[in-house]
């Protein structure tokens, strides 16, 4: 396998936009195939070559990352982004229930933690920003992150019911809404956090 053979490979993989960890792991799998391919089978390169990668044309088919976005990645990030969203979903979701379970104990507890989260989320923002973790621009296209997507969605269908049916529209009274709101801002300084460690969450 000389360097010519590893630099078409590479060329391959970066046309199917991988992230860098998954990206080398392909790349070592895609040169042990071809390898043992042209070891046992005693066939070229190029014929190694397309037949591992017909071998993987479904891992590495270009599909849509997620229902509620534009973006095409390969088949085999997107499993691993999935995994990686529901990760974020449950996580923020339990600690949303766990500090609403707080407010009938005591709402001075419910408040001040509503306060720390979106301290939390301004400092890391802040970081972001400082450190250029994360241009203004990216920030607001994360805006149209999937996930954030969603919680639109379910605070447009939401919101109103909770507001006919307490018969109180004031916004901020209902404490579903507190929730929802609070679960929002959980989610967002996760994506926050893996975009400084550089871990793909579907963010630029």
């Amino acid at each position: 396998m000389n360097k010519e053979y590893l630099i078409e490979i590479e060329k391959y993989l970066r046309s199917k936009k991988l992230s860098s960890s998954v990206s080398a792991e392909v790349f070592d799998h895609f040169v042990m195939q071809i390898s043992e391919l042209m070891n046992t089978g005693e066939i070229s390169f190029q014929e190694a070559f397309v037949q591992t990668k017909l071998n993987w044309q479904y891992e590495l088919e270009m599909v849509k990352a997620d229902i509620f976005s534009f973006r095409k990645i390969a088949r085999i990030e997107k499993k691993i982004l999935q995994t990686r969203f529901k990760k974020i979903v449950y996580s923020s979701l339990l600690f949303s229930v766990l500090l609403g379970l707080t407010v009938p104990i005591s709402e001075e507890i419910f408040f001040y933690s509503e306060i720390l989260v979106l301290l939390s989320f301004v400092v890391i923002l802040i970081y972001s920003f400082i450190w250029e973790k994360m241009s203004f621009r990216e920030y607001q296209q994360m805006s149209f992150h999937p996930l954030l997507l969603r919680n639109i969605i379910i605070a447009i269908l939401v919101f109103p019911v909770v507001a006919y049916f307490s018969e109180v529209f004031d916004f901020w009274k209902p404490m579903l809404n507190q929730l929802i709101i609070l679960y929002s801002v959980m989610v967002q300084i996760q994506l926050l956090y893996f975009r400084a460690k550089k871990i793909n969450v579907l963010l630029s």
